[in-house]
């Protein structure tokens, strides 16, 4: 079996000879990972900005094909083509209780050892999913993106934007580009995204997925109002893990405008001025995925928006060979692969 092992802080090591996981584990499904996408959280770990002794797992955007059903909970099969995310929760605890299903567990609890190894065991129960099957019109590369997208669309819901909103969404990675493509199709009349990397500038746009600002452009903001209007923008999407880019939103928002918190931060706030919070009535909130959004038949609304957005989904990806994958997270930590994605099979 073959793994991309985070030995240590900054030491990724190829593995090819790894013993496989045979014994299933109570409650859990084998899965034979296909591909696997580099997330921002995976760069945090190989970076020291989270702990390696409070997570068990490394990946966690993964598809593949089930090899071991176990118990066969949800409708989950072998041969069956799936994806990570999460699509249940048990509906009982605290969290669940308060409409945070999104805490319910923690993805150790899911996941062992995770996407990065060509064999899985992901959790399974009636009462917790992390796994979904996925559409037989999508390649496993672009259905490791299925993880993610669920993010994205918790980012979006809690928008809760109205139809002829202006969107302004600062990092144009991942989760910032899936955002604005789901925005769209909730009826945002104008997207802007705004990135101060070169690189990854230049490749957004090379996509034509989004009108784009350079934040190093002295006047940014009047461009921002030139594109929304005077007063700034309805909402503004924070998503580039950088605590000073909270400045910046707050001057492009509106008054009475929201901030969706999308970031991870690893450092505190410093000088960071909060009275705009009052002076403009503002609204902040922040938005955790991944999250179960399971549609009334109990499938996976973003399975059904990965398939829909699929095409532009694509333009996000760069396929490596397992071979390559220490090349991909260079290029996810250089800014010039958006979405890396390392292919097993």
């Amino acid at each position: 079996m073959r793994r991309v092992a985070l030995l240590d802080y900054g030491k990724l090591e190829l593995q090819t000879d790894c013993a496989g996981i045979d014994s299933l584990r109570s409650g859990m499904v084998k899965v034979d990972v296909h591909a696997c996408a580099i997330c921002g959280s995976d760069i945090a770990l190989y970076r020291g900005q989270r702990s390696l002794a409070d997570e068990r797992y490394f990946g966690h955007e993964f598809s593949g094909v089930v090899v071991d059903a176990g118990n066969g909970a949800n409708g989950i099969r072998n041969g069956m083509r799936v994806a990570s995310e999460l699509n249940r929760t048990c509906g009982q605890c605290w969290n669940c209780l308060n409409g945070l299903a999104n805490y319910c567990k923690s993805m150790n609890e899911a996941l062992l050892p995770g996407g990065f190894s060509e064999e899985t065991f992901v959790l399974n129960t009636p009462e917790y999913s992390f796994i979904s099957p996925i559409a037989d019109t999508i390649d496993f590369e672009t259905a490791s993106m299925l993880e993610p997208t669920n993010c994205a669309y918790r980012i979006a819901r809690q928008a809760n934007i109205t139809p002829g909103s202006n969107i302004l969404i600062f990092g144009l990675g991942t989760m910032g580009l899936i955002t604005a493509m789901i925005l769209k199709t909730m009826g945002a009349s104008h997207i802007i995204g705004i990135e101060r990397s070169q690189p990854r500038l230049k490749k957004v746009r090379s996509l034509d997925l989004i009108e784009t600002i350079d934040r190093n452009d002295s006047d940014w903001l009047e461009q921002v109002r030139e594109m929304s209007s005077k007063q700034g923008v309805d909402v503004v999407i924070e998503a580039t893990g950088a605590v000073p880019v909270l400045r910046d939103a707050f001057d492009a928002v509106r008054p009475g405008g929201k901030v969706v918190i999308a970031s991870v931060y690893h450092d505190a706030a410093g000088d960071l001025t909060l009275l705009p919070i009052m002076r403009k009535e503002l609204t902040l909130i922040g938005a955790k995925g991944p999250y179960p959004h399971r549609k009334s038949d109990g499938t996976s609304a973003p399975a059904e928006i990965l398939v829909r957005l699929q095409k532009e989904l694509k333009k996000l990806i760069t396929v490596y060979e397992f071979k390559d994958a220490l090349q991909a997270f260079d290029d996810m930590m250089s800014g010039s692969a958006i979405k890396a994605v390392v292919r097993f099979k």
